[in-house]
Parts: C-alpha cells; sequence; structure tokens
C-alpha cells in the first residue's frame, strides 16, 4: 500500500495515510495506518458526501420544507426522510438544574399544528423561563387537560416561583394553588417565540403548503429545533 499526501478526516494525520482499495463504484478509499479510520474522497451519489447529514438538519430548522430540501440538494425525498428520523431530540432543558437553580417567572402556552390534515390537530405544549429567555420543556398532543399534565410532570423537578399563562380554562384548574398570574401581557414573551417557531420552522406556518405528514417527523423536528436553541 503506497503512502499519500492526505489528512486523515479523524485523527488529521498526514503521514500513514496509505491507498486501501476500491468502493463498489470504483472509487479511490484510503486508511489511516494511525486510528485506522477509512474512507474516500469521492462518490457517486450526493446524499452519502460527508456533511449531507448536518446540511438537511441546518435547512430544516431555517424553513426549508422536506420536499425544498431534496429538490436544492439534488436527492431523494426519502432520504431527507431517513436523515430527520435519525434525530433523538430531548424534552426538557439541560441549562436549568433542579435542585439548584429557581425559575422565578414560567410562561406556559400551547402552539397549534397539525399533521396530514387540520383536523389532525398535534399541539406544542411548553414552558418558558421569563427571565432566562429559555424554554423549560415541552410535550406534544392534543389541547387536554391529559397532555398539559405531561407538561406539568416534566416541570414537577423544578422551583417555579410564578406561572404566568393566558386565560385559557384548564391552566387555571391545573395549576390551583400555586402563585398563578392570568394575563396576556404577561405571555408576551412566550407569545414572541412563538412567532420564531412559526418563522423558523416550514411546517408550523400558518399560510403555507408545508406541513407534517406523520406524528414522528412533526415531533423530531420542533423537538430538535426547540434541543439546539434552548436545550443543549
Amino acid at each position: 500500500m503506497a503512502s499519500v499526501s492526505i489528512s486523515c478526516p479523524s485523527c488529521s494525520a498526514t503521514d500513514g495515510v496509505v491507498r486501501n482499495g476500491k468502493s463498489t463504484a470504483g472509487h479511490q478509499r484510503y486508511l489511516c495506518s494511525h486510528c485506522r479510520k477509512t474512507w474516500q474522497l469521492q462518490f457517486t451519489y450526493t446524499a452519502s458526501q460527508p456533511g449531507t447529514h448536518q446540511k438537511i438538519i441546518d435547512m430544516a430548522m431555517n424553513g426549508v420544507g422536506c420536499r425544498a430540501t431534496a429538490r436544492i440538494m439534488g436527492v431523494g425525498l426519502n432520504t431527507i426522510f431517513r436523515h430527520l428520523k435519525k434525530l433523538r431530540p430531548q424534552s426538557v432543558t439541560s441549562r436549568i438544574q433542579p435542585g439548584s437553580d429557581v425559575i422565578v417567572c414560567a410562561e406556559m402556552d400551547e402552539q397549534w399544528g397539525y399533521v396530514g390534515a387540520k383536523s389532525r390537530q398535534r399541539w406544542l405544549f411548553y414552558a418558558y423561563d421569563r427571565l432566562r429567555k429559555t424554554v423549560v420543556a415541552h410535550v406534544f398532543g392534543e389541547r387536554t387537560m391529559a397532555t398539559l399534565g405531561r407538561l406539568m410532570s416534566l416541570l414537577s423537578p423544578f422551583d417555579v416561583v410564578i406561572w404566568m399563562t393566558d386565560g385559557w380554562p384548564l391552566y387555571e384548574s391545573r395549576l390551583k394553588g400555586k402563585l398563578h398570574v392570568i394575563s396576556k401581557r404577561y405571555t408576551q414573551r412566550i407569545e414572541r417565540h412563538n412567532l420564531n417557531l412559526r418563522q423558523h420552522l416550514a411546517r408550523l406556518g400558518r399560510k403555507s403548503l408545508s406541513f407534517s405528514k406523520s406524528v414522528e417527523l412533526h415531533d423530531k423536528v420542533i423537538g430538535h429545533y426547540l434541543n439546539i436553541k434552548h436545550y443543549q
């Protein structure tokens, strides 16, 4: 095996990189003798190129629909779906530590969305730390007490002083006995964040041809957005 002047994409070594046969498509493969990484520089299919996964995710997080992403990148629609389904978003922030950090003001709201048809509503319930300007936790489901209860379960480890919501009756019922402020005036931060979601995620736009076709992709794409913007 002959040495070549190519750096290893894993350990960045420039010495000890050798040719290592060819791929099934006939492209030259390389081997790093230090970390045993193997790779190739040329690809027959665009989706196999390094960085494709991150490009697909970045486009989804910036208002580009799945079909538009497939057209722009020159890959199949199923490839886009396959990469998005690899996402594993968390439902609770890691920026705030339960037991040691206090959330002085937590705003809660629910944002409308749907999957397949507008009759199949898929609501996003989440809590927003007013002072830290970050989302604390989120859940998806119907606009019911059960969904609100799941969100409250995620929030139970946190020490919240004041809860702020709009006038939806279930909030008042669920927060009975807690310091609870009901006013549109004090939910302006989370309402503004709802606009960010609609602006950055095509599937949440009210007047758009982009919408979710599956519950899995709906939850994972929105959940990943909250993860990279607020949880990590």
